[in-house]
């Protein structure tokens, strides 16, 4: 069987490229999108912009048995399926509808529209990567009932693959001397890396600990909207710190090794949509310090790790809306993260464990072959 892929970016390989074994999978051009296609005549001639994110036509068909999009949606009429991390269609008119106080969509015809490509026959599925993202799904359905019966019997969650790595925990944890944290985020001020560092400088005078950060500290502009400039001198005053081990843009594997030879993994995130990190670590029984919001308290627990509350709404979406729910997130986050902290160093007997319910946790959850023979099935219904 042959699976059309869109895309070759991190959640395509982590989530769809060669996830089952003896298929072949194929890389399209951007000119197979009609889309895509309109909207380089559109700039070239008329100098606009066409916003197609999140839409998919076939110009010029390829020779494959299934199209796998990712927060895509497709208008023809090839058999497809889509993996998702919050909704789809991801529309500038559905992308923000849970990142509210209160989450609402309006009702619009282009949504609509997409909705009923999913609800056709030729698609064969949608799949989201966490509960917490199908329940956004779920949510935006209630707004199109014509549709809501028979996309829910078509979506599924599956959560990403992933394979232990090996490493002996057991020696790591013996006699610990200097604890080794690690920190892993491209958007260092929005996976809570500030406040991270301003609790672990508070706690320096007390304990023996070293931090290494793996960022490209790249910014965001729709939660902490630090700028460039910001982000950039956050860096070069971090990389003064002795404590502190900064690493850029490395390969994975380099990162692998570099969580191989850790403690205990940092996550305090604001906002994110799954946490990928999150498993690597757990793989290599590193238990892990993570808030609570979106997918993060589906994969991590305090059986095998640590979890930070953040005010939240009713979809799990952080509360960073108005300056007064940053301040109170920002304040939350110090707080608990310092008890955990303590908590920590007070009792790091308890870190062998975790580890080991970490390692326990990635096989019954994620096991790459049940994950396979899920994603098989769906295939199967082409």
């Amino acid at each position: 069987m042959k699976i059309g892929l869109t895309k070759k970016d991190y959640p395509i390989r982590r989530n769809i490229l060669d996830k089952v074994p003896g298929f072949e999978y194929i890389f399209l051009r951007n000119n197979n999108n009609l889309f895509h296609s309109l909207s380089t005549v559109k700039k070239i001639f008329l100098r606009k912009k066409i916003d197609f994110e999140g839409k998919f036509f076939f110009y010029q068909k390829p020779k494959i048995d299934i199209l796998h999009l990712y927060n895509d949606i497709n208008y023809s009429a090839q058999k497809w399926v889509a993996s998702f991390e919050t909704l789809v269609p991801r529309f500038l008119e559905t992308r923000n509808d849970h990142q509210k106080t209160e989450p609402q969509h309006i009702y619009n015809k282009k949504t609509q529209n997409a909705l009923k490509q999913i609800s056709k026959k030729n698609c064969l599925g949608i799949i989201s990567i966490s509960q917490a993202s199908a329940n956004i799904q779920l949510e935006l359905l209630k707004s199109y009932p014509e549709f809501k019966e028979i996309i829910e019997k078509k979506l599924s969650v599956i959560h990403p693959p992933q394979e232990i790595i090996p490493r002996n925990s057991e020696e790591v944890y013996k006699n610990i001397e200097t604890f080794n944290f690690i920190f892993v985020g491209t958007q260092f001020h929005l996976k809570g890396g500030v406040e991270m560092v301003e609790v672990l400088k508070k706690l320096r005078p007390k304990y023996n600990f070293r931090l290494t950060i793996i960022s490209s500290f790249k910014t965001d502009n729709y939660v902490t909207r630090v700028t460039e400039k910001e982000a950039q001198e956050t860096k070069e005053t971090l990389k003064k710190e002795k404590w502190i081990e900064i690493f850029e843009n490395i390969p994975n594997e380099q990162v692998i090794e570099l969580i191989k030879k850790s403690h205990i993994g940092l996550l305090p995130t604001w906002s994110d949509t799954y946490g990928f990190s999150v498993l690597e670590m757990q793989a290599a029984g590193v238990p892990v310090i993570t808030t609570d919001i979106r997918a993060l308290p589906e994969i991590n627990n305090e059986n095998c790790g640590w979890l930070i509350h953040l005010p939240q709404n009713r979809l799990k979406q952080a509360l960073y809306f108005t300056n007064a729910q940053k301040d109170e997130l920002k304040s939350m986050l110090k707080a608990e993260l310092e008890k955990v902290l303590e908590n920590i160093f007070a009792n790091p007997g308890q870190l062998p464990e975790k580890s080991k319910k970490s390692l326990e946790r990635i096989k019954e959850n994620h096991d790459p072959v049940i994950f396979s023979e899920k994603l098989n099935a769906i295939y199967s219904k082409a």
